[in-house]
């Protein structure tokens, strides 16, 4: 029997995560600025991407403290279409988003918006050989693994038995490799070999910038500052460094494409985002209304473009705490420093197969399927 569905002004609670529970308001796609002017079929070739690396995953769209999100079915079914419309234009693409997703408002109880920063895949030089100047060691998962392991300052203390992958010529660098996730290395040679994220020692992450904050030593610390600093005191920035007792194991990767998320597939610049997967998941469509840095300058751009979640670092904390992949370069790194602004984050859920839709809201639908396809 048909229903009519007038609106869907109701609210969704994930309740599972004790506190600052996440809510899901669902909006419409009017509703969200900027939407109209994306390239959407850009932003569907990464989704298609996700679709891929879900399709054996066990854990697929679920987080680990909130579970499901969403019915796996319906996200089955969603990849299925998209993969159906091969190279799509950006209409078609925006179509699809349109009739298979309902736009919800990521929220907590106590925040309505969330904080959107950056990170850059860093390049540094290194060796497969400990010799001059390449002395500091690029550690691989240790075989004794536990958490929490030894802190940041004891495995540098040599008390890990992390195994060595290469040799890097700057330590300050790679401490911004831990804090980025992955990079690249280019070797003596020449070549080039990536550095992916593998594991982590237990420890939370604390921002050094804060510390250097709280001392005095810079008032409105970025990324670049931060790291002048510690290269203009090095007598002070091992120091500096280990207040932060959050240590990062790697795995090598190719070196001819982007660093690989924790999904386990290659970034793209300006699509790809990070998220904390305790409270969000991997492969959702993700919708910012935000702001970002004019390069060179201190000016406030508006971004509103649609990411796909493919990431997660040790700093993001709440389902609406974003980190957004800027690339690899001298500009994609400044832009990656100086990206810090409170923005509105929108999950796209697929909604139930079969239900028909106006601007992205169900409105009529057989036997009273659920409205949402979100399971709190």
């Amino acid at each position: 029997m048909k229903k009519i569905i007038a609106s869907l002004s109701f609210l969704l609670i994930l309740s599972a995560c004790a506190g600052d529970a996440t809510k899901l308001t669902p909006t419409t796609y009017s509703a969200l600025n900027g939407w109209a002017d994306d390239s959407h079929a850009a932003a569907l070739s990464v989704f298609t991407n996700s679709c891929a690396a879900n399709e054996g995953r066990s854990n697929a769209y679920t987080s680990k403290s909130e579970g499901p999100i969403g019915v796996r079915e319906n996200w089955a079914h969603v990849c299925r279409v998209a993969n159906d419309l091969g190279q799509p234009t950006d209409e078609q693409a925006r179509q699809f988003f349109e009739t298979n997703f309902t736009p919800y408002q990521v929220a907590t109880e106590s925040k309505s918006t969330g904080l959107h920063t950056g990170y850059y895949e860093p390049l540094l030089n290194g060796s497969r050989k400990r010799v001059a100047p390449y002395l500091t060691p690029v550690h691989g998962v240790p075989s004794d693994l536990t958490k929490p392991y030894y802190s940041r300052e004891e495995i540098l203390e040599g008390q890990s038995n992390a195994p060595v992958l290469l040799y890097v010529d700057d330590p300050v660098m790679l401490f911004f490799l831990h804090v980025q996730g992955s990079g690249k290395v280019r070797l003596t040679d020449g070549s080039m070999v990536g550095l992916q994220y593998a594991a982590q020692n237990g420890y939370s992450y604390v921002p050094i910038g804060r510390i250097l904050k709280e001392r005095g030593e810079l008032p409105k610390p970025s990324m670049q500052g931060i790291r002048d600093w510690l290269h203009a005191h090095p007598r002070e920035a091992d120091e500096v460094m280990n207040t932060n007792p959050s240590y990062v194991f790697f795995k090598l990767s190719a070196g001819d494409e982007y660093a690989k998320g924790a999904q386990g597939i290659s970034l793209t610049p300006l699509r790809s985002i990070a998220v904390d997967d305790d409270r969000a998941t991997y492969g959702v469509p993700t919708y910012l209304d935000t702001y970002m840095t004019q390069f060179g300058s201190s000016n406030q751009v508006k971004l509103r473009r649609l990411f796909v979640s493919q990431d997660t670092g040790g700093a993001l904390k709440g389902p609406a705490r974003v980190d957004i992949f800027f690339g690899r370069g001298e500009q994609e790194e400044w832009q990656a420093g100086h990206q810090n602004a409170q923005g509105n984050t929108y999950w796209l859920l697929p909604v139930a197969e079969g239900m028909k839709l106006r601007d992205g809201l169900p409105i009529e639908v057989d036997d009273e399927p659920p409205p949402a396809d979100i399971i709190p």
